[in-house]
């Protein structure tokens, strides 16, 4: 694929600024499609990228076009706007989810739904490929009937940073993982667990600041540890004391009930009840809630007190 190859990015928040800043310096040319009244406009003119506006700019010299918005939002905007995009156009979602939810490609045939989606939330992307860091990413093609656009799509993840695979998968496949990772681990276990187990604790009296370090802090570490040396080498690694620990943890917190508890959000992801979870849901609602919740926490308060010494 030869560079200075075009692409539009529709959005402007987090995911679509590392897209569009990891693809410009990769040598593409970037334009950044938003609505008149957006207030990302002035941002990508800061930026020095070239800004087309929704329903007023021209579109017919594009066919790529990265669906960057929010993903509740993808079905609205091509309503309204898919008159503009011209037919065959590819449109590459960062995650599978609202097609998977909407059945995008039955409600807009003309199209080509292409999937790229980076593992990783939005400024660790831009982060590793300053850095060149490895980052992974899954691909599917499933509703392309043309041959290059597979091509295409490893041409445009290596040029964000991909660095492992792009792996191929479908839509619902890479949505329905996403979705469970999210509610066992990445979003709900890792920072709950954290706080739950700080609050322990300090109700025991030990310091804010030695249960936060335990807590919150060496758990990155542990992370990166058992990352870089896989499973085995990390428990041949820890002492006994650790190793015996965890595994009357394993016994005591990952019982059947836990297990049955995992098969209850499997199968909510799988047979499609956690999307009218989230038709139902105010977002905004529950995540100033969420924000209040762990603003008012002690853990809040010792996590600004050590920051500065624990983050490099």
């Amino acid at each position: 694929m030869h560079k200075k190859q075009k692409i539009v990015i529709i959005g402007f928040g987090s995911q679509a600024k590392s897209w569009a800043l990891n693809l410009r310096d990769s040598g593409w040319l970037v334009y950044i499609l938003l609505r008149s009244n957006s207030p990302s406009l002035k941002i990508a003119k800061k930026l020095n990228f070239d800004t087309l506006i929704l329903g007023k700019s021209s579109l017919e010299n594009f066919s790529n076009f990265a669906m960057l918005t929010p993903d509740h939002t993808h079905q609205q905007t091509l309503s309204k706007y898919q008159s503009y995009l011209p037919k065959q156009s590819k449109l590459i979602y960062a995650h599978g989810f609202s097609l998977v939810k909407n059945k995008l490609n039955k409600i807009f045939p003309d199209f080509t739904h292409l999937l790229l989606a980076p593992k990783s939330i939005a400024s660790e992307l831009r982060f590793l490929f300053e850095t060149k860091g490895k980052i992974a990413a899954a691909i599917s093609t499933e509703f392309s009937n043309n041959a290059s656009d597979k091509e295409f799509l490893l041409c445009l993840a290596k040029d964000l940073g991909i660095t492992a695979g792009p792996f191929e998968t479908n839509f619902q496949e890479e949505t329905y993982t996403d979705l469970f990772s999210e509610q066992t681990i990445l979003c709900s276990a890792i920072p709950y667990l954290s706080k739950l187990s700080f609050e322990k604790l300090r109700s025991k009296g030990v310091s804010p600041e030695l249960a936060f370090i335990e807590c919150w802090h060496e758990m990155k570490l542990i992370i990166d540890t058992i990352f870089r040396l896989g499973p085995i080498n990390f428990f041949k690694l820890i002492s006994p004391n650790a190793l015996i620990g965890g595994e009357k943890g394993r016994r005591v917190l990952f019982d059947q009930q836990f297990k049955k508890q995992l098969d209850i959000l499997l199968d909510d992801i799988w047979e499609g009840r956690f999307n009218d979870e989230i038709d139902s849901s105010n977002f905004e609602q529950t995540k100033n809630e969420i924000i209040e919740r762990w603003s008012t926490s002690e853990f809040h308060t010792i996590y600004n007190k050590l920051h500065d010494q624990l983050t490099n």
